[in-house]
């Protein structure tokens, strides 16, 4: 009796604690924008109004946590810190299986963005072959691919063609190219400044994302309740196989192209150059120069 009283006792404890440390168990929304956002304090309030957004759609305590560089973002995912994020779409790439896309992140209504290859100096990129390109640093080995598959389309080999000099965010690639530590970088167009040129435009890809690791259902449920958070206007869904196919840019390249087949011109014949039969007149051949005359003269 004294047992079964001493096990009630425990088995009511347990339920009295399990409640209570659920409550204060946080989700937590990471923040990763070294490209799209180029300043850390904008990324660091968007972290915080994001955060209090989306715990009012959830209904619970969501705590932010904004990362500078790729090796603290990634720690925090293998550690089980992170249970949402906002990154970089190439970043989410590089996350493989551990996010699941939810959805695309829109700025002024536009969920895609161009990438320029700028600089101080003259010249073309073709004549910037062997010089340093500053790039935002992700997890390494897809760095290269994103500038080679996507950015240059799969025409130029950044690897081999430049010297490609890791930053942690567009920033630090400004501020190399401002100190001649390097003479190229590549960055969102939006963030070209207005004193560089341009020397080249990528076509338009992905922007900015929100992914799960844990819990994406629930976040989808809730992501109608999510306002915008400046500088974000909206979150729009991710719908068919939009981030699977720009995984497969970056990580395959593009199809290799067909070769180029110039359709003949079509042959048409002038009707105004035919000449009826009726209208033939007979041509007799020229007897003299049909003649084969002999040098020989005939005996007299």
């Amino acid at each position: 009796m004294k047992i079964a009283r001493l096990t009630l006792i425990g088995l009511a404890l347990v339920c009295a604690w399990a409640p209570a440390a659920w409550a204060e168990k946080k989700t937590t929304l990471g923040v990763f924008l070294p490209t799209t956002l180029a300043d850390g304090q904008e990324r660091f309030n968007f972290a915080e109004k994001l955060a209090a957004e989306v715990g009012t759609a959830l209904g619970q305590s969501v705590a932010a946590k904004s990362f500078g560089r790729y090796e603290d973002f990634s720690k925090a995912i293998s550690d089980g810190t992170l249970d949402f994020a906002v990154v970089d779409s190439w970043a989410a790439v590089q996350l493989g299986s551990k996010a699941a896309p939810v959805a695309f992140a829109a700025l002024s209504g536009d969920t895609w963005q161009r990438w320029a290859v700028i600089s101080y100096g003259k010249g073309s990129v073709k004549d910037m072959a062997g010089k340093r390109l500053a790039i935002a640093k992700g997890s390494g080995s897809l760095d290269p691919k994103f500038v080679s598959n996507v950015v240059f389309a799969g025409d130029l080999d950044a690897q081999k063609h430049f010297k490609m000099v890791s930053v942690p965010n567009v920033e630090s690639a400004l501020k190399m190219l401002e100190a001649k530590s390097a003479e190229v970088a590549l960055v969102p167009l939006a963030h070209v400044p207005k004193d560089a040129r341009v020397l080249y435009r990528s076509t338009k890809v992905p922007g900015a994302m929100l992914v799960a690791f844990r819990g994406a259902d629930q976040l989808e449920e809730s992501l109608p309740k999510v306002g915008a958070v400046p500088p974000f206007s909206a979150f729009v869904k991710s719908q068919g196989r939009d981030f699977d196919d720009f995984r497969k840019l970056v990580q395959q390249g593009p199809p290799r192209r067909q070769p180029v087949i110039v359709e003949s011109s079509v042959l048409r014949v002038d009707t105004d150059a035919l000449v009826s039969s009726g209208e033939l007149n007979p041509v007799l051949p020229n007897f003299v120069t049909a003649m084969d005359l002999s040098d020989e003269q005939p005996d007299d």
